[in-house]
């Protein structure tokens, strides 16, 4: 039979044809609940939660609106269940958990050695402050050279000097850099 048939007896107060809608609509219900929410703890209570919500849609939809009724009951599931989702409990990784008293934070596993990553961070910090410390022509070498990737003859060609006077340059910031780190750090 018809949903939009089976729509219109429901209205109409037939029992059987509200028993056949949902039945019909079962699948809609369970693929919304895997699209929309997928907490499978609490299944059964979200096709009830699906089923009551499919006999409100037989008493609230407007047939006047130009949308099936078929999409009106697929757009009201999607929102039954984000909503549902929204006031799930957060789980804080700093809760804890099981007889041992653990984090649920100390179960994640990680490549990245945060301490580490924290030291290079501050390291880097330090080291462009020292940089930034350096004469403006010695800066603008280190700068060309390490983090642009340019070579000592393309250097001298952008500033008009001489190789050797890069050469220089960059040996002199580097001297000054290396005891300024030594200071810093």
């Amino acid at each position: 039979m018809d949903i939009q048939k089976l729509y219109k007896e429901s209205y109409l107060g037939d029992k059987e044809s509200e028993v056949l809608i949902l039945e019909k609509l079962k699948p809609l219900i369970i693929s919304s609940i895997r699209k929309y929410n997928n907490n499978w703890s609490e299944f059964d209570d979200l096709i009830q939660e699906g089923r009551e919500m499919i006999l409100i849609c037989i008493k609230d939809y407007n047939p006047n609106i130009n949308v099936p009724f078929l999409g009106y009951v697929k757009s009201r599931l999607m929102y039954l269940y984000l909503n549902k989702l929204k006031t799930q409990k957060n789980l804080s990784l700093n809760e804890v958990f099981g007889q041992d008293g653990e984090e649920y934070l100390e179960l994640l596993e990680s490549k990245e050695n945060i301490l580490e990553s924290v030291l290079k961070r501050d390291l880097y910090t330090k080291l462009n402050e020292c940089i930034d410390t350096l004469p403006r022509r010695e800066k603008e070498v280190l700068r060309d050279f390490f983090f642009h990737d340019l070579t000592i003859t393309q250097i001298s060609k952008k500033y008009n000097v001489t190789y050797r006077t890069v050469l220089n340059q960059k040996t002199n910031a580097l001297k000054k850099l290396r005891e300024r780190m030594k200071d810093n750090v």
